[in-house]
């Protein structure tokens, strides 16, 4: 069977080739009735963008590179499902590295990603580095001193609801090997009773759930009945993401700073603030 082209697209979408490679490319200027019958015609045929030779006609490789300080972290999985949520929404592809800052540096882990030709990249590590940026850059966390923009945590805004909760309480802070709210630390205090916090780490058999708050997946909140602070990394992963992206393209809101404000679930229900 011969493979299907551009040209084969055109005639079954009744547009010319031009039409077909701007709308396959996402070009503004084509109408979003003309894009649509474009890319039902491609599925029809079953055509498949070269994105190489498309790489090399444009100069752009489409190519997106994601740095995790450690991928062996129980939510370094559900932050990549985010950012590959809204990459693939734009035909981008991630390439994924490691830095931990023993094994591998920051500076060279983001110098190979400039010779990969990516486009821009995503810092999700907690390994700082001076390198001037050749690449448009969107650190999640505290991870690196520049950047284009960055992704954080509302620490205002979740302090002041874990305080709402321990109420009187005194407040101890527990954290696991992957902690990603050790902001909370600063909140420890004495009081009448104990909030504990948990921070990547699970409470002893013996808690009694009443007096926890655990950092983690809002489905383990329903299974223990404790109160849980959502991690909030497939959201956080996505929003990275999707500020790559405007940058890249250069439209979409840019600002330097992006807060997320993960939520709170009692018993795998989300409570309202």
């Amino acid at each position: 069977m011969s493979k299907v082209t551009m040209s084969d697209v055109a005639l079954e979408a009744q547009v010319n080739k031009a039409t077909v490679s701007r709308a396959l490319k996402g070009d503004p200027r084509i109408s979003s009735i003309t894009r649509e019958k474009v890319w039902e015609a491609a599925k029809r045929l079953g055509y498949r963008i070269d994105t190489v030779a498309q790489g090399l006609s444009s100069k752009k490789t489409s190519l997106v590179g994601v740095v995790m300080g450690d991928l062996k972290a129980p939510w370094a999985g559900a932050f990549l499902s985010g950012v590959e949520r809204v990459l693939s929404r734009y035909r981008m592809e991630m390439i994924v590295k490691e830095a931990d800052g023993v094994h591998a540096s920051g500076e060279a882990v983001f110098q190979r990603l400039v010779d990969r030709k990516v486009e821009g990249i995503i810092w999700n590590a907690n390994v700082p580095f001076l390198t001037a940026l050749e690449v448009p850059l969107v650190t999640v966390g505290e991870g690196s001193q520049v950047f284009s923009m960055k992704v954080v945590h509302d620490v205002k805004a979740v302090s002041e609801r874990v305080l709402s909760l321990a109420g009187k309480r005194s407040i101890r802070y527990f954290s696991g090997d992957s902690p990603l709210f050790k902001y909370l630390f600063d909140l420890e205090r004495d009081g009448e009773g104990l909030l504990s916090i948990y921070d990547g780490v699970m409470p002893p058999l013996s808690s009694d759930v009443r007096d926890i708050l655990l950092c983690s997946d809002p489905v383990l909140s329903g299974e223990t009945g404790c109160t849980c602070l959502d991690w909030g990394v497939f959201d956080a992963g996505g929003v990275g993401a999707r500020c790559i992206v405007n940058l890249v393209r250069g439209k979409g809101v840019r600002p330097k700073e992006v807060y997320l404000s993960p939520s709170m679930y009692v018993s795998g229900e989300r409570i309202s603030h």
